[in-house]
């Protein structure tokens, strides 16, 4: 590393880079189905084209060691930035649908391998003894980007034009391609563990708290999956609802509670309780106000922001401790631990997809969140049976 620069103010680069990444990735998320459904003839198919990019980016996230271990982390990331913004553009610009779902589908892979690179940056400038505040700073950090790119992209919608929203994603992508490149030359890569995932998979299967930690993952992005892809449609074309309030006020909303909550809870899972008996109340939360949306009858705008709002309450509180706990049981160098962790994450983005086009063919729309919320529930006793950190 550069004598010019610390570590902690990599550690405030690696921040700046993942909060531009985070607008690139957040501006187009809400609208990703709705853009999708210009080109597939039924909503249920939507889920089909979730399904197949979470197997690309498994695949994808599942090479990731052998080309850290080759090419390291700097390098890497640059590629995979440089062909983002190239596919975000394609994105903005393109009309033909077999290019535009192919093109998506590498948008989903390409999103899910840089945040990768960066969360190994981060671990490489992180102490056992601080991850939940570092990771508590992280998760807000994207997470603010969260909150404002749905009102940004709800502005940039004129006429079902979802094209300039994709190009704006272009535009933060290459300002990541920018930062990394100009202060990470001089990074130097830790040794990368290379394990099959067979090896992988029995170090994890020894390990009580890591395979129920990365549990506890899976059923988080189950809900993230539903949300993001399910909730738009449904509030849009189901609640009547326009999709610039749903992006320009009820998703904002919603997304407060990562920003307002995670940096605390971080600190208290370093320095008072630990992380269980947090993820318990975060699940008893996620799994009720979930549960509830089924049963919401009205268009209000108010009262979909704030029940939505309560249910991040739940999954920020989750997403903090699993995210605290995880990190301080691996190193720098067990990337073969943290693909593995993203491996089985991403396959929550194609079960989910394909559950919910199931529950589909049997129930109403609206009873997707009751299911939802029944789902959460296994999260309690995963939580309940590790070894916690304090």
């Amino acid at each position: 590393m550069p004598r010019a620069i610390s570590q902690k103010m990599l550690l405030m680069l690696v921040y700046m880079a993942s909060l531009l990444y985070s607008f690139s990735y957040a501006l187009p998320l809400y609208i990703n189905s709705s853009f999708l459904a210009k080109f597939i003839s039924t909503e249920k198919a939507i889920g089909i084209v979730f399904a197949v990019a979470a197997i690309v980016s498994t695949i994808g996230t599942l090479t990731l060691p052998r080309v850290l271990r080759r090419f390291g982390n700097y390098h890497t990331t640059l590629t995979v930035v440089a062909l983002e913004t190239a596919v975000l553009t394609i994105l903005g610009t393109i009309s033909n649908p077999a290019i535009a779902i192919l093109a998506f589908i590498f948008h989903q892979m390409l999103a899910i391998i840089i945040y990768l690179n960066l969360s190994a940056f981060l671990e490489a400038f992180s102490t056992n003894t601080s991850t939940g505040s570092i990771r508590g700073v992280f998760l807000t950090v994207i997470n603010a980007a969260f909150v404002i790119a749905p009102f940004l992209a709800g502005m940039m919608l004129t006429n079902g034009n979802f094209g300039k929203v994709y190009l704006a994603g272009a535009v933060f992508m290459a300002a990541v391609f920018t930062v990394i490149y100009s202060y990470f030359k001089n990074y130097t890569d830790p040794t990368y563990a290379v394990l099959t995932l067979r090896q992988t998979f029995g170090l994890v299967k020894q390990s009580h708290d890591l395979h129920a930690i990365i549990f506890i993952q899976f059923i988080l992005n189950f809900f993230y999956a539903w949300m993001v892809i399910y909730t738009p449609i449904y509030l849009n074309i189901h609640m009547g609802i326009p999709m610039s309030t749903v992006l320009g006020i009820i998703i904002p909303i919603a997304l407060v509670p990562f920003v307002l909550l995670q940096i605390v809870l971080g600190k208290i899972a370093d320095n008072k309780l630990g992380e269980k008996e947090i993820l318990v109340v975060g699940f008893i939360i996620m799994a009720l106000s979930t549960a509830t949306l089924s049963f919401i009858t009205t268009a209000s705008v108010a009262v979909w922001a704030i029940m939505l709002f309560v249910t991040r309450v739940g999954a920020s509180t989750v997403e903090v401790m699993a995210e605290s706990y995880f990190y301080k049981k691996i190193g720098p160098n067990d990337v073969h631990l943290i693909t593995f962790m993203y491996t089985i994450r991403s396959s929550a983005y194609i079960i989910g997809p394909l559950l919910g086009t199931l529950v589909l063919a049997f129930v109403d729309y609206r009873f997707l969140f009751l299911t939802l919320g029944v789902i959460m529930l296994a999260g309690i006793p995963y939580s309940l049976h590790f070894k916690d950190s304090r």
